[in-house]
């Protein structure tokens, strides 16, 4: 695979990964204006990307001290943070890179990628690859350059499948579906997908069941796809076949849940 460019121009492998919304609001006047920015569920952000990038540093380079990992991820994420609380209306991403061979250090580094927010939708279709998981599917990052030359080729949001017909998840989604009868939820019991953060808000406030299914079982349930940047959007159609309708009050329900989870990026040079 051609080396994927990092934050600073440099080349390597994307080792690990974590983007979200950042939602600002600017206060004030012009003189004194200042910018309130939220996440939601930034908590759980942060520890999911320390968590990743302590596991993917000690195996690019299994001779470094994991107590000096932790502290310099710990110390990049309070850098962060200073420049997020700041920042308004984005699509943010923290980086850890390996070296490329054009790079002068020669040991992993983390990056924070400053990103414009895309066009936010309200629903989505997908497209199946039952190609089974790829390498590191439980870490958000090593796959992000496979998952989006696969988009690329399907021409739509690509839906996993392992080996065997059943749902993993989408490239950059977890799928919640629901019961129209029972109007129970589930979400996929396999093990080989990326911990989604949104999933975990939803599943707080609703009884999901981990469940295994097929495509084919997913046409007769009301689906949704969720992750951080649009929070939850209704699933149109999965390989062109039009799903069951969404119920409009739980989806309202659901998206006004979220919308009580924004934290506030506080700036850590403020508690000092």
């Amino acid at each position: 695979m051609t080396p994927e460019s990092g934050t600073d121009g440099a080349t390597g492998r994307l080792l690990a990964a974590d983007s979200f919304r950042v939602r600002g609001a600017v206060r004030g006047g012009e003189a004194g204006a200042h910018v309130d920015a939220a996440v939601r569920g930034f908590a759980r952000h942060l520890e999911r990307f320390a968590q990743t990038a302590h596991a993917a540093w000690l195996d690019a380079s299994p001779e470094a001290n994991p107590a000096e990992v932790r502290g310099r991820v710990s110390a990049f994420l309070d850098s962060a943070r200073s420049r997020l609380a700041r920042s308004g209306d984005g699509f943010p991403r923290f980086e850890l890179w390996e070296p490329g061979p054009s790079d002068s250090i020669r040991e992993p580094r983390l990056a924070l990628a400053i990103r414009k927010l895309p066009q936010l939708q309200l629903t989505i279709s997908l497209r199946s690859c039952p190609s089974g998981p790829l390498p590191r599917a439980r870490r958000k990052g090593p796959n992000i350059a496979s998952y989006a030359a696969l988009r690329h080729e399907l021409g739509a949001e690509p839906l996993l499948l392992d080996r065997d017909g059943r749902v993993l998840e989408g490239a950059t989604t977890s799928l919640i579906w629901w019961n129209r009868e029972t109007h129970r939820g589930a979400v996929s019991a396999l093990p080989d997908r990326v911990p989604s953060i949104t999933e975990a808000l939803i599943r707080e406030a609703a009884e999901l069941e981990p469940r295994v299914a097929t495509l084919n079982e997913l046409l007769h349930h009301e689906v949704w796809a969720v992750n951080a940047l649009h929070g939850i959007r209704p699933v149109s159609h999965l390989d062109g076949a039009r799903c069951a309708p969404h119920d409009q009050e739980r989806l309202a329900h659901f998206r006004e849940m979220l919308d009580r989870r924004w934290e506030p990026i506080t700036d850590p040079r403020a508690r000092r």
